[in-house]
């Protein structure tokens, strides 16, 4: 016999069922208010007023005390929706407590899990819902159930179990929608977008259920998510919006209210075949969260044995650590004694070079090298820089006879020239070109500015000589570097 006890706030439910998971068969099922105070959101704050209030209970209706599995819906369990690689569970653990590395709290102190989602089978990537908690608040539960005396085999994330339970049913059916849950004075949104889980919330409500005030808050809710939605800019069209944990006029109710809102959405009763699953008839609504709990619990997802997991890794690895600082210390000892050794060798020879450096005969012997090493590096620059000038010389262009040759050669059939000037500091020519046709000069002047003898090339206006018949150009052209040369 599977026993499961949903804890939230003042409500509490519990199952008794035959096997677990979807092929479980619920044979009681009872809802019943905790003492005043004594829960509150998931944690029990007055534990001398819950233990016997538990012992009496289970006694009172002979409810079995083993084989029981506790969800808790409690803020202090921080869930996140993540894409991990396909790994075994143990690397999948790894990888989810490596995700909530951002929370502040002590290594060794967090206890993991995830629930499992499903994803695209070529995908290399799957879909988990990860959750964390302190051990401490782990810790705190397995002593109070243990002083009641009940055997605990598993504890749960309300969220993990929710998430999978509409997974398994509604999801089957629909892909774009939204599950409401109303648990006592909270109300719990799960979101599901193109087949896959994408978003979950949890609000408290400040009236009570069954009131039109507290129908409003279920369409304010409903607005936020149809916001959210916008936001974020999912496309997808909302198929319907399923509700639970509400008597039936309750449900009709909501139906009515909900129905009018931003979400264009069919609403529906949140069934999905869950009675059918748990062959309990059509009261689910109650027990709601306890059949999530019966129906969506994983190994993966059971924080109780994530504890134990992580416990004994935990003291293994403490276990190493200890080993390990020893093997420092050891190591530190031989290296301290080798270095210790080593300062005394180098202390040596440091005394031996301050030996030598303080010797006259040593000093006058540096004081030559230094007196010749100068010499030699005076002799090197004149070296150099008498070879920089022999190159700065090589770049003076020459006016020689076989530069001559290639400027008259370059006016044949064009026009004459005379050379009047050369400057050799300068490289710059002077001559002057006559021909009968100006048109021969202007592509003789052409023809000069082409020629990789000159840098530039210059000349005056054109003037007519009576005598000759000719027109004449000035031309000054400078000679391009070690030109002649």
């Amino acid at each position: 016999m599977s026993v499961v006890i949903y804890i939230s706030g003042k409500q509490l439910q519990i199952i008794c069922a035959k096997g677990v998971g979807q092929k479980a068969k619920v044979t009681d099922a009872y809802v019943v208010e905790t003492p005043e105070g004594s829960v509150i959101n998931g944690t029990v704050m007055d534990t001398e007023a819950f233990i016997p209030f538990m012992k009496d209970l289970f006694a009172q209706n002979k409810i079995p005390t083993k084989d029981v599995s506790l969800v808790i819906n409690s803020r202090k369990i921080a869930g996140k929706n993540l894409d991990v690689p396909v790994m075994n569970a143990s690397k999948t653990l790894d990888y989810v407590t490596r995700e909530f590395s951002e929370i502040d709290r002590e290594e060794g102190e967090g206890v993991f899990c995830y629930t499992t989602l499903k994803s695209d089978k070529n995908s290399k990537l799957r879909k988990v819902y990860a959750e964390t908690v302190s051990r401490g608040f782990i810790q705190e539960y397995m002593g109070i159930f243990s002083e009641i005396g009940i055997q605990l085999k598993g504890i749960y994330s309300s969220e993990g179990v929710l998430i999978k339970l509409v997974e398994l049913t509604a999801a089957e059916l629909r892909k774009t929608f939204v599950v409401q849950v109303a648990d006592d004075n909270l109300l719990t949104s799960v979101v599901w977008v193109n087949g896959s889980f994408y978003y979950y919330s949890s609000q408290r409500c400040f009236q009570d259920i069954g009131t039109p005030e507290y129908f409003d808050e279920c369409s304010r809710s409903i607005g936020q998510l149809s916001q959210f939605m916008k936001a974020n800019q999912i496309e997808y069209p909302v198929e319907t919006i399923y509700i639970g944990g509400m008597t039936a006029e309750n449900a009709d109710y909501y139906l009515h209210t909900v129905a009018n809102g931003e979400m264009d959405a069919g609403v529906e009763i949140f069934d999905c075949g869950i009675s059918l699953n748990a062959q309990m008839g059509k009261d689910v609504h109650s027990v709601l969260m306890a059949l999530a709990g019966l129906i969506g619990q994983e190994k993966e997802s059971n924080l109780l044995t994530n504890y134990s997991v992580q416990k004994s890794s935990t003291s293994g690895q403490l276990r190493k650590r200890i080993f390990l600082v020893g093997s420092v210390f050891a190591v530190m000892i031989l290296l301290f004694a080798a270095s210790f050794a080593w300062k005394l060798s180098v202390q040596r020879q440091l005394e031996n070079i301050e030996f030598e450096n303080t010797d006259p005969m040593k000093q006058a012997q540096l004081m030559d090298y230094e007196l010749f090493s100068y010499e030699v590096r005076m002799t090197g620059n004149q070296l150099k820089s008498m070879q920089n000038i022999g190159q700065y010389i090589e770049t003076y262009p020459v006016f020689t006879s076989d530069v001559i040759s290639k400027l008259e050669d370059s006016a044949e059939g064009y026009a004459e020239i005379e050379i009047s000037s050369f400057d050799a500091i300068s490289g710059v020519i002077q001559f002057t070109v006559s021909a009968e046709e100006v048109e021969d000069i202007n592509q003789y002047i052409a023809k000069l500015m082409e020629m990789d003898l000159f840098n530039s090339v210059d000349y005056t206006g054109y003037s007519y000589n009576d005598s000759e018949g000719t027109w004449d150009v000035h031309v000054s052209c400078i000679l391009a570097e070690g030109v002649g040369r």
